[in-house]
Order: C-alpha cells, then sequence, then structure tokens
C-alpha cells in the first residue's frame, strides 16, 4: 500500500482516467524500465502485503491442520482451505495497488506523477499474474512435494487420504498360549496407533481376516485402501517374549522399517510404545506431547493384571457379542481389577461390555446399568484423557439412559484415540435422532475406518434404505455380502431393500428358506432383529416352514415375540382365520406376562396391541398401541418412534380406523423411514386398507 502527499494533479487525472481498479495510470515498462515497475510496487507497498499475507496464511495452515486432523476430517478439507488461501494472494495484490491505510483509515492511493502507462484490463491482468506466482511455490509444496493431493480414495461423498492411513496385520504366533498373548499384542499396538491424529489406522475387524495364509501386501493394501503395512510375530517363553515388527511400503513391497526385541514380559509396554514411535517416525507422522504422553503411559504395573486383560480381550473381540462371550470378559476383566485397582483401561472394557451386555437383553437389570455407569466413572477418574473411558461413558449414556447429548459429547472426546468405535457409535445415535444424512455421513466415514467389515456397511446400508436411496442400499449391500458372503444379517437387509424398493419378494423367500436350520434355535434374534420379523410378515408361508424350525417358544431380542403371534399373522395372511385366532389365544398370555414385565417397553405394547387387534377386540388394541406411543419420549429414538406409528396405522387398519390409518401412512410415506409404497402393496397386514382409494393412490396402485 502506498505512502506519501497524494497531488492535486495526480487525484484530477485519476478522476478524468480512472478505471475499475482506480487510479492505476502507471509508467510503462519499455519507457520506465524494470526498475521503475519494481518501485512503484514498493511504493504501493505490495510487497510488504505479500509478505503479511503469506504470514498469515502459514499461521492459519498451522492451526487448522491438527484440528482437522484431531477431529479426523477427510485431508480433503484441507485441500480447500489451501486453495482459498492461494486465491486470495491476487486479491490481496490488486488491494494493496488500490489502496493505503493513514491514520487509520482507508484510502485510495495516490497515482504515479507519469499520467500514462499500463491500465485497466491489462493492469489487472498483470496484477493477478504477480498473486498467481506469489502462490505457486505454496501450491507446488502442498499438492506436489508434501502430497496434500495423495492418492485420493472417495467412499460416499468424502475423500481420504492413503498415504497416511496403514493397516497392521495380525502378529503372528505358535502355540496356543502365545496366540492370545500375540493377539493382546496387536490390540494394543492398534490402540496405541490410534492415538496418532496423522495416522488412518485400519480398525481391528478389517485385518483380523489376514490373520492366516499367505499373505500379498499390494493385494491387501489395495483391498483396505492404505500405502503402509506393519507384520510381525510374537513369542513368549516363561518370562521372556520376543517381537519382531517390520514395516512396508506396500505399494513396492520395501520394508522401510524393521526391529526385534528380546526382553522381560514385563517390559511388553515398553516394546509396544517403541514400536509404535518408530512407525510414527518412519511415516513422518507428528506426535503432539499429549499423545506421546499416552502412548508412553503403562497401562499397569501389575504382569497378572494384564494378562488378565488381555485374556478378557479376546472374548470382549469375538464377533457378534454373544452374551456368554461378553459374560466371560467381564469376570476377566475383573479378576484384573482385583490385581490392580488402579488399571483403568480394564475398568473401562468392563464398563463397555457390561452397557453392551444390558443393550441386548430383553430383560433390563438395573445392576448391571450400575455397574457399567460406576466403572467407566472410575476409569475417568483414574485416567482422565483415556479415551477408552469415554467411549465407555458414552456407550453408557446411549444405552441406558438414552441422553445421547451426553453420548456424543463423550464420543467426540473418545474419537481422538477410538476413531473407528467413536465414529460408528456417532452414527448409530444419530440415526437414533433422526439425522439421516448426519448417520450416512458418519457410517461412510467409519467404513473407510474399517473397510472390511460387514456389520458397518450392514447399517450404513440400512441407513440408505431408510432414506429410500434404494440403488446406493443396493450397491452397500452387495459390498458386505463380498466380504461376508454367509452373513444371514446382510442378506435379510438386501431382501427387504428389495421388497421395499421394488416390492419384489423372491429374494426375500429364498433367503427364509435357506434361514431353516441355520437360524439360532434358541430364537435369539441378535442383529437380525429389525429384519426378520418383517420379513416373516410379508412372506406367510416361508414363515411357517421357517417357524417349524426354530425349538423355543419365542424369538427374543430387545423384545420378546412369541411363535404362537408369528404363526397368527402367517395363518391370518394366507385366510385361515380359525387357525389364526386360536394361535393370537394362545399368545396372548405371554404377550400380556411380557408387558408386565416391561411396561416401559414400546415393542411389547404394539406386539400385544396387534394380538388384540387380530383378536377383534379393537378398545384393548387401540389403548396398547395408545401407551406406546406415549413411551415414545423417554425413548429419544426417533426410528422407534417411525416403526412404532407404522405398527399404530396398522393396528388402526385393522380395527376399522381407517381415516386416522391413511393419514399415518401418508405422513410416514414423507420422511424417512421403514414404510415405501412397494411395502404397502405387498405386506398383508394393509389388506383392509386396499379397497381404499386413497390407500391405493398412496400404495402407487392406480
Amino acid at each position: 500500500m502506498a505512502s506519501g502527499p497524494e497531488t492535486e494533479q495526480g487525484g484530477s487525472a485519476g478522476t478524468r482516467e480512472g478505471t475499475a481498479l482506480g487510479d492505476l495510470s502507471m509508467p510503462p515498462p519499455k519507457a520506465a524500465g524494470l526498475r521503475s515497475w519494481f518501485a512503484e510496487l514498493k511504493r504501493r507497498r505490495v510487497f510488504r502485503a505479500l509478505v503479511a499475507y503469506g504470514i498469515a496464511s502459514f499461521a492459519v495452515l498451522q492451526i487448522i491442520e491438527p484440528i482437522m486432523h484431531g477431529a479426523h476430517w477427510p485431508e480433503i478439507v484441507l485441500s480447500y482451505v489451501v486453495a482459498g488461501l492461494a486465491a486470495g494472494f491476487p486479491i490481496v495484490i490488486t488491494l494493496a495497488w488500490i489502496f493505503d491505510v493513514k491514520a487509520g483509515r482507508i484510502e485510495r492511493t495516490a497515482p504515479a506523477p507519469a499520467a500514462t502507462g499500463l491500465r485497466g484490463i491489462r493492469l489487472a491482468l498483470l496484477l493477478v499474474g504477480i498473486g498467481v506466482l506469489s502462490a505457486a511455490p505454496g501450491l507446488f509444496y502442498y499438492f506436489v512435494v508434501r502430497g496434500g493431493g495423495r492418492s485420493l480414495s472417495t467412499e460416499g461423498n468424502s475423500s481420504a487420504s492413503t498415504a497416511s492411513s496403514i493397516a497392521v496385520l495380525p502378529f503372528l504366533s505358535s502355540g496356543e498360549e502365545n496366540a492370545y498373548f500375540a493377539q493382546g499384542f496387536h490390540d494394543e499396538l492398534l490402540r496405541q496407533l490410534g492415538r496418532i491424529g496423522d495416522l488412518r489406522v485400519i480398525s481391528r475387524t478389517s485385518v483380523m481376516q489376514y490373520k492366516e495364509g499367505a499373505r500379498n501386501s499390494r493385494e491387501i493394501a489395495e483391498a483396505l485402501g492404505v500405502s503402509s503395512i506393519v507384520e510381525g510375530s510374537v513369542q513368549r517363553a516363561g518370562n521372556r517374549v520376543r517381537v519382531e515388527a517390520r514395516l512396508i511400503d506396500a505399494r513396492n513391497d520395501r520394508q522401510m522399517w524393521g526391529d526385534r526385541y528380546d526382553r522381560n514380559v514385563t517390559d511388553i509396554f515398553a516394546i509396544q510404545t517403541a514400536v509404535a514411535e518408530e512407525i510414527a517416525k518412519t511415516l513422518q507422522a507428528r506426535l503432539s506431547p499429549a499423545q506421546k504422553a499416552q502412548i508412553d503411559r503403562k497401562p499397569t504395573q501389575s504382569t497378572e493384571a494384564y494378562d488378565l486383560y488381555l485374556r478378557a480381550l479376546e472374548y470382549t473381540n469375538r464377533p457378534g457379542s454373544e452374551p456368554e462371550n461378553l459374560a466371560i470378559a467381564g469376570r476377566l476383566y475383573r479378576k484384573a481389577i482385583d490385581a490392580d485397582p488402579s488399571f483403568a483401561l480394564a475398568r473401562a472394557r468392563l464398563a463397555d461390555v457390561t452397557s453392551r451386555a444390558y443393550l441386548y437383553q430383553p430383560g433390563k437389570l438395573n445392576s448391571v446399568a450400575e455397574e457399567a455407569k460406576e466403572q467407566a466413572e472410575k476409569a475417568l477418574q483414574l485416567q482422565p484423557d483415556l479415551p477408552e473411558a469415554h467411549l465407555a461413558m458414552g456407550m453408557y449414556f446411549y444405552g441406558v439412559p438414552n441422553d445421547f447429548d451426553r453420548a456424543l459429547a463423550e464420543l467426540e472426546i473418545a474419537r481422538a484415540g477410538v476413531p473407528g468405535e467413536a465414529t460408528f457409535l456417532i452414527a448409530v445415535i444419530m440415526k437414533r435422532q433422526g439425522k439421516i444424512d448426519e448417520a450416512i455421513r458418519h457410517y461412510q466415514m467409519a467404513a473407510r475406518l474399517d473397510p472390511r467389515q460387514p456389520d458397518v456397511l450392514l447399517e450404513l446400508a440400512t441407513m440408505l434404505r431408510l432414506a429410500r436411496r434404494y440403488e446406493e442400499a443396493d450397491q452397500v449391500s452387495d459390498r458386505a455380502l463380498m466380504i461376508a458372503p454367509d452373513y444371514a444379517a446382510a442378506s435379510m437387509n438386501k431382501a427387504l431393500l428389495h421388497e421395499a424398493w421394488k416390492g419384489e419378494t423372491d429374494l426375500a423367500k429364498s433367503v427364509l428358506r435357506d434361514m431353516v436350520g441355520r437360524f439360532d434355535r434358541r430364537g435369539r434374534l441378535g442383529v437380525q432383529e429389525s429384519t426378520i420379523i418383517p420379513l416373516l410378515m410379508h412372506n406367510p408361508r416361508e414363515a411357517l416352514v421357517f417357524l417349524e424350525s426354530v425349538q423355543a417358544d419365542s424369538l427374543t431380542g430387545r423384545f420378546v415375540v412369541p411363535k404362537a403371534f408369528l404363526y397368527a399373522c402367517a395363518h391370518e395372511a394366507l385366510g385361515d382365520a380359525p387357525r389364526a385366532r386360536k394361535e393370537y389365544e394362545a399368545a396372548l398370555p405371554s404377550l400380556e406376562a411380557e408387558v408386565q414385565k416391561s411396561p416401559s417397553s414400546t415393542g411389547q405394547h404394539t406386539i400385544l396391541a396387534l394380538a388384540y387387534a387380530g383378536l377383534d377386540r379393537k378398545q384393548e388394541a387401540l389403548r396398547e398401541v395408545g401407551r406406546a406411543v406415549e413411551l415414545l419420549p423417554m425413548h429419544h429414538d426417533v426410528t422407534l418412534q417411525h416403526n412404532t406409528e407404522i405398527n399404530r396405522a396398522q393396528v388402526e387398519a385393522r380395527v376399522g380406523e381407517t381415516d386416522a390409518a391413511i393419514e399415518h401412512i401418508r405422513y410416514l410415506l414423507s420422511i424417512p423411514c421403514q414404510l415405501s409404497p412397494a411395502l404397502l402393496r405387498i405386506d398383508p397386514r394393509w389388506a383392509p386398507l386396499r379397497a381404499d382409494p386413497r390407500f391405493q393412490k398412496l400404495a402407487e396402485l392406480e
């Protein structure tokens, strides 16, 4: 920006000959020479403005980059920031040329003494060119030297860099006794590396498929979307342990780092820390003082407690969250805590498995919930910055009191150390809050962190189905089934998707036939809960065959569904009213008992309401579904609310409240939820409405 007196002559010239850029006249380079041109730039303080803006831009990048990595934003966000700052250079040069700051006021710069020179578009282009040249070194460094545009791998609507991504393959071992120890070392190394914000560490479930068999680094890297692979072995003999670890650049199979550690088993933490720090150093990942302190900290001083912890971790990580495995893990964690009461990580893990046990059991025990809260709080008291403790606290708030705001606050803290697990649970909560687009985005983020985890892909496909983005949901379902072809929950979700999307039931019938003999004979639903009941309702002939193969009297998940009730629905759909009535009457005592046992369960009230409706007990049916609706606010669950409203409309349709049912259907079709026009056409429970012209229009039957 220029200084110096503004002459009367210069001012009048600016008035006569000024352009869109103001008083821009200057001696042409040919006449005044290059020296005059630089003198004019100096007089107008353009160079000083450039230096100041460059320093400010550098400061902005220094601030935003650690924030970005800590929040696990995609690398492309930083690319946009760099591009925006680069675009500011021409603007700053132009403003510096035109204006000056005098005595705290912005004024137009006095023109050059000569009356002729570059003006208008020619001068504007020249100034923009200088700005572009000024920004070029920074852009070249970021996008070429530094690799800001590193091999971006798209997933959903985001991009992720593979240059700072890493997969830690299961460490090899020999013998059963070595196996759990090697697996525990692998899990804890993943935990250590997850602390480093500059690294995107692929989650455990995605790498466990490479535990056995031949390994091809390039193929693994391509499948997981990473550039670096860590592999090694762990052997334990008495109080001695040998660990070998290697870091491989999977793009060219070059070993970037490797080392062997022969030490006492009590030094296992030091080995984990050394391996994590060497990997970070080799990959040039920044390690903040707080991250280094977390990595260096020993979780326990007790070898006995740590051994029990590793044994518990093996049961915790078994697939399916089976109650038996969670119970064994809980007992082992408690023993570890008895050996070392200050073992915060063991307390956090115990709180997590206890919350999960509470969440998935049909009868909720207050003592289980209290233990989960107590252990999570104690873990935070012992180690306030422990990510696993914040994860456990978030799991408690989500699963027990349904305090989603407090759960999200804890999970955002946990993301710094356990990004995959925290991001997945954040997505689950946003689903229950009805934030469909946000939930989909977080499931996509979780899928990038855990690309070979079919459970994550199943949840993503489910969310896309609720959003009625059926084609995308079908593609994600295929990815899940490609990873796990025998994954029954994914097969059932795809079958339900095809029903909701196209009204096609062939796949659903095939899936139900395949499930005969494969379903848990004790009737436990697990993750199949939200899909198998609708499929049975939509396909009554296949439902009858399937139910014969289940030995238990009820299907059990978060609520209990007697087989007699499902038999009744199937027989009613097939037109056998007497048999249906008999089955409804058989199911009624069990359903009434379950409502007495779990009076706050909306699911139990709606099933009882449907049974009353099947028996033409209109007032009781409307009373029970009304109670279910009244209970919704205490659950803070939008997905549950929509499912309950679908059931309410079905009850209303069955008992002759046609107008109310039609209005509820119209509303449900206007929001993201399970219901679709195709399901209105194929679900037998909507049969009482089929002759109504309003229903025909909603079901797209016209």
